[in-house]
């Protein structure tokens, strides 16, 4: 959020529920036109509001952006199957939380309101140096930073990493280069040989 955006109380028109318009117009308009396509104005348009009540409550187009991807990364619990199988002693783990987890992102982005928008950061990872830093900054603060302190071994970092990287390759060639084999493949086959190897780098199993 912009230092010194916010200036004075809000009346209540400009509740909880413009915040949410604007979200959902910023999903619509991120998804149609991709990160350098959009604009706050055409997002504020497609919200109904003012351009300035979306600088209030999101700061810049980047900010919204990280908002965007980073509220239905939490709606959709990501992160507790991987959290709920570090907990478990190594060896043991009862089920498989790298599996669970690779179905559940696998299913997230065929959600029409989380797909697209996600998938247009990707595809401009290899040519837009600002979508990469958005990826980055996602990653460290999302995945990283809640995860690493339950990881054992000495570079839990490094760990959470090779998982990002596997699941960002698979992501790509499933969805960006639609590689025939991983493209055609249910999600439950992916998962199921996938996901043991994410276990395997978060040391869930030997």
């Amino acid at each position: 959020m912009v230092e010194g955006v916010r200036r004075g109380p809000r009346t209540a028109e400009h509740g909880g529920s413009s915040r949410d318009d604007i979200l959902a117009a910023a999903r619509g308009v991120f998804a149609d036109t991709g990160f350098q396509g959009a604009t706050i104005k055409a997002i504020a348009d497609a919200a109904g509001v003012d351009s300035k009540l979306v600088h209030y409550y999101f700061g810049t187009k980047r900010d919204l952006f990280s908002t965007v991807i980073a509220e239905d990364f939490r709606t959709r619990n990501l992160l507790a199957t991987v959290a709920d199988g570090l907990a478990e002693t190594p060896g043991q783990a009862t089920h498989s939380p790298g599996t669970m987890y690779v179905r559940t992102v696998l299913t997230a982005i065929k959600d029409p309101h989380i797909g697209p928008t996600f998938l247009g950061l990707v595809r401009n990872l290899g040519v837009h140096e600002e979508s990469r830093r958005i990826f980055l900054d996602f990653v460290t603060t999302e995945v990283i930073a809640p995860l690493a302190p339950k990881v054992r071994g000495e570079t839990p970092e490094l760990s959470i990493s090779l998982v990002g990287s596997q699941l960002l390759g698979l992501i790509i060639a499933r969805h960006v280069l639609a590689v025939p084999a991983i493209a055609d493949a249910d999600v439950d086959s992916l998962a199921a040989r996938v996901g043991p190897t994410l276990d395997r780098y978060l040391g869930i199993v030997d």
